[in-house]
């Protein structure tokens, strides 16, 4: 397992998965805001030094310890347009559902914005295999005919992430199968010209 946010992200510490762990149990115990780079090293029983050797700061830390619970799986062709859109809005859901992800992904998100490379590699090991995993589901569709051929394929991830982010953090509805049910017709039966690629806007 290489670790995206390390000082070296080809190799692997061999405290990596204990280091991890204490850091998941600590975000679920006490929350972002209060998770220590010492709080962490004392619960896993190594040095502080340790963690800074492969992880720069808290940033880094947690983002490696949310990438291996989110999940960014392939879905094979199986001949029905609507039961691949429902396996990736399933995948959607079951991400941002996660206890410890829902909750400290804004905040995490907001500690890396001073920094550009690994706010990078943020959005690489979190967002990009899983948003072209999906996007190669939805293309699928668009080439059987069973998606509109101009679909904007980034608006309806971003629609469901948003949609399903809102309601687990903000107003606590159920992100059950009634949601999962609705984005899919969204794309599916739905889809309006709001969901349509555009061209970029002339600049004469």
């Amino acid at each position: 397992m290489g670790l995206a946010f390390t000082s070296d992200p080809a190799a692997t510490p061999r405290s990596a998965p204990k280091i991890l762990d204490a850091t998941r149990d600590l975000l679920a115990a006490q929350g972002y805001s209060t998770l220590t780079i010492e709080g962490v090293a004392a619960a896993a029983g190594v040095g502080k030094s340790t963690i800074y050797r492969w992880w720069p700061n808290k940033e880094a830390l947690v983002a490696d310890a949310l990438a291996e619970v989110f999940r960014a799986e392939e879905i094979p062709d199986r001949g029905d347009t609507r039961a691949e859109v429902r396996e990736a809005v399933d995948m959607t859901i079951r991400n941002y559902a996660n206890e410890d992800l829902a909750a400290s992904l804004p905040a995490l998100a907001a500690g890396l914005l001073p920094h550009p490379e690994l706010m990078a590699r943020f959005r690489e090991t979190f967002l990009r295999r899983k948003r072209q995993n999906i996007d190669v589901v939805l293309r699928r569709g668009m080439e059987r005919g069973d998606l509109p051929p101009d679909l904007d394929t980034e608006l309806v991830q971003d629609l469901w992430a948003g949609a399903i982010l809102y309601r687990r953090l903000m107003i606590g509805s159920p992100l059950d199968d009634d949601l999962a049910e609705r984005l899919v017709e969204l794309v599916t039966h739905s889809p309006t010209a709001a969901l349509s690629r555009r061209p970029p806007a002339s600049s004469d």
